[in-house]
């Protein structure tokens, strides 16, 4: 660590993952790390998670609290929830749209469950009212709907040139419940309404996941006597306010590969890289250009979910240390490992005694069974959750009769309860434990921070299952723990490959071809062959996250590239969390409904313009207050202003015809921080 002086200030950064949550403190000036702490996440309790981890870093003789200038956060809590499919029920309520176009984007398949309401209204692609706004089937809806969700999602047709009808909607909905609103429009000025949908409706289900982490924050802070500002780090790398984040949790999605790509260059003084996360849920990898991390121009893609959110170009998948390792489906020949996250066994079994009973009990079974090695119990708070069938509420009593959990065979049974407790899941009501790539770990003495008998008992039961030739999956604990090993690491460096490739223009389905497959399963290893293959990277592998040193030598030997593992590997979230910067745009558009008119299309009304200058000159200025009123919530006193504008034009009899224009207003600055 650095050598501190008592006098200076202190930035703190915190990254609540969904295994661990980290905490950094650094120098305000040199950003020098000079304490840092790691402590198991626990969703049933952020705040005490938070508060250990605070502790650690706030150490007297180190850093006081009087001395922390800024407290930031980078967090995965919205990216995993997206993954996994986790997310509090919410309504969507689309204004203009046929049943057609809303199928389109994946919006029903995002929908699943929750309710739809559509409304008769819309305007056309210039701002001009198509339909009357009807709320009349929304007052009747909300009484049958409200006690079923938690928040509300609206999207107009064409609201981006005329928010009106959203904001009627709005206004009904806040007046008739408490419940908090999502308006499309606010969350994205593009035009594809499905997929402005889909972004707003998964606002909606983040906004209370998101809200209770930032309580925990505070909660913290204010029993440690931090008075310091509170910031979050959004997907594009920047840092907004507590405030603002709460009313769009879902610019945090890609949060923490955002911060961990800024970490991970200020770690390696590298401002060209590969940056590879693993975490306990997913696996990040991106791009770095000259220390910034490359964005992604067409829209953050997290799991099957396509958003219209500003994020980095990052390349997901749902695997980490606390992947789910399952037997997989006959059609397929390999182990099924994620993206559900679970407890791993040698964690659970330190604190549920159960656990370590119920591996020894399946282990003297002799017929072994797909759900071995698997044990549920209900989390904090499930009292509060409302059946919603019968099935559900036999789930539920059931777990509440043991309390302290019970083995999955005990509680499902049939396919229709499997279904409702992965709903359960999804929900956060029922927590579960299972074989994990943390559990093989330990099997293999890589990893000791726990006792392996459990992982060990759980890696039998995994092995002796069988494949689709009737075959067991391992001949060994060893074995089985070596097989998925070696799948982790084959998945990162696909997913690497995917990015690379992604990023060089190149389509990403070449690295599904069989010849791509075989080169890279292969790699490393002695070729008698006459077809030579070679894959790898063309800049350095930076591999951040706590199990980075336990699986990226064998990632760097499949992609024949140099990995770099820096210095305080583990924290790089949270020291990219406390080193970012302020930075928000406002995206205005000038249409032509006819030759010599000029519409601005902001707020509830679009301005008529009969001057192009003129119209250029109002967007600027709009542009300018709307984007200081975000720079002031997002929590930045100073800043710097830039307008770009793209226009569009057409050739029509050799005169070029004005199409629209775009204007880009961008604002940056430091975050305000406290005196010390």
């Amino acid at each position: 660590m650095a050598t501190v002086n008592p006098s200076r200030s202190f930035l703190v950064g915190i990254d609540t993952g969904g295994t661990y949550t980290d905490a950094v403190a650094c120098d305000l000036t040199t950003t020098d790390v000079v304490n840092k702490a790691k402590v198991p996440t626990n969703h049933d309790d952020l705040a005490a998670c938070v508060s250990t981890a605070l502790r650690a870093v706030i150490d007297g003789s180190l850093v006081s609290s009087s001395e922390i200038a800024l407290v930031s956060i980078s967090t995965t809590l919205a990216t995993n929830a997206l993954v996994e499919g986790v997310g509090r029920p919410a309504a969507l309520i689309a204004i203009g749209f046929d049943d057609a176009t809303l199928n389109r984007g994946g919006l029903k398949q995002v929908l699943d469950q929750d309710p739809l309401v559509s409304l008769r209204g819309g305007h056309s692609s210039h701002g001009q009212e198509i339909t009357p706004l009807d709320l009349a089937p929304l007052k009747l809806a909300l009484t049958d709907i409200d006690g079923r969700v938690d928040a509300y999602a609206i999207v107009g047709s064409f609201s981006v040139r005329n928010s009106a009808h959203e904001a009627a909607v709005a206004d009904l909905i806040r007046t008739a419940t408490s419940k908090p609103v999502t308006c499309s429009h606010e969350l994205s000025e593009q035009l594809n309404g499905p997929k402005r949908a889909v972004t707003a409706l998964l606002n909606a289900r983040l906004i209370a996941l998101v809200n209770d982490l930032l309580l925990a924050v505070e909660a913290s802070m204010v029993s440690l006597e931090i008075t310091a500002p509170l910031m979050v780090v959004r997907g594009d790398g920047s840092l907004v306010s507590a405030a603002f984040v709460r009313q769009r949790p879902i610019e945090t999605i890609l949060s923490g590969p955002a911060a961990s790509v800024l970490g991970s260059s200020a770690l390696t003084g590298i401002g060209d890289a590969v940056v590879a996360d693993l975490g306990g849920t997913t696996t990040d990898v991106a791009v770095v250009a000259d220390g910034k991390p490359v964005s992604n121009s067409k829209g953050a893609l997290v799991g099957d979910h396509a958003t219209m959110i500003d994020a980095i170009r990052v390349h997901t998948a749902g695997i980490g240390g606390d992947s789910h390792v399952r037997n997989a489906e006959f059609d397929t020949p390999q182990l099924s490992i994620g993206p559900r996250r679970v407890i791993p066994l040698v964690v659970a079994a330190q604190d549920i005694d159960g656990v370590r009973r119920m591996l020894a009990a399946q282990t003297r079974n002799s017929i072994p069974l797909d759900t071995d090695g698997i044990y549920v119990w209900l989390r904090d708070g499930a009292s509060k959750w409302k059946a919603r069938s019968k099935t559900e509420e036999h789930i539920l009593q059931t777990l509440e009769t043991a309390t302290s959990g019970c083995a999955y065979r005990d509680v499902v049974t049939s396919g229709l309860q499997r279904n409702v407790i992965n709903r359960l899941l999804n929900a956060g009501v029922v927590a579960m434990a299972g074989f994990t790539p943390t559990d093989a770990m330990h099997v293999l003495n890589r990893d000791v921070r726990y006792e392996s008998e459990p992982a060990i008992l759980g890696a039998h039961l995994l092995a002796r299952q069988r494949d689709r030739f009737g075959q067991p999956l391992a001949t060994s604990e060893v074995d089985m723990s070596e097989q998925v090993y070696r799948h982790v690491a084959l998945k990162v460096a696909t997913t690497t490959l995917r990015a690379a490739c992604d990023h060089d223009d190149l389509p990403v389905e070449y690295m599904e071809s069989p010849l791509i497959m075989e080169a890279l399963s292969t790699s490393g290893r002695r070729h008698d062959g006459v077809l030579l293959t070679h894959l790898g990277l063309n800049r350095p592998l930076i591999a951040v996250g706590a199990p980075a040193a336990l699986y990226f030598p064998e990632v760097g030997r499949l992609l024949n590239t140099d990995v770099i593992v820096p210095e305080h590997f583990e924290i790089a979230n949270a020291l990219g969390a406390a080193t970012g910067m302020i930075s928000l745009s406002t995206h205005i558009t000038v249409s032509a409904p006819r030759r010599g008119l000029f519409r601005v299309h902001f707020g509830d009304e679009p301005k008529n313009f009969y001057e192009l200058s003129r119209a250029q000159e109002f967007a600027e200025l709009a542009a300018g207050e709307d984007v200081a009123t975000k720079m002031t919530l997002a929590g930045a006193n100073a800043y710097e202003l830039s307008n770009n504008w793209v226009t569009k034009e057409v050739v029509v009899a050799d005169r070029p015809l004005f199409v629209e224009a775009l204007l880009t207003t961008t604002a940056s600055g430091r975050p305000s921080t406290a005196s010390t």
